[in-house]
């Protein structure tokens, strides 16, 4: 799925708490542009659109677990 048109950012947060009603989705369950990046991103003090459907509070599990934070 390409960019949405919504105009937010996205910015992956490492967690190491995975709140009971986050959404949580495996790097591999991912569509490839999303995969490419939460591999840019992670880790990483940067933003990307808004890609997929990854949503604000939705955690990946990567290397570590990391929380999206849309703005």
């Amino acid at each position: 799925m390409p960019f949405r048109e919504s105009g937010r950012r996205l910015r992956l947060r490492r967690t190491g708490h995975v709140p009971p009603d986050a959404r949580v989705r495996h790097f591999d369950e991912l569509n490839e542009d999303e995969q490419n990046m939460v591999s840019e991103l992670a880790g990483r003090p940067w933003t990307a659109p808004e890609t997929g459907d990854l949503d604000d509070g939705d955690v990946v599990k990567f290397t570590d677990y990391y929380q999206i934070r849309a703005r």
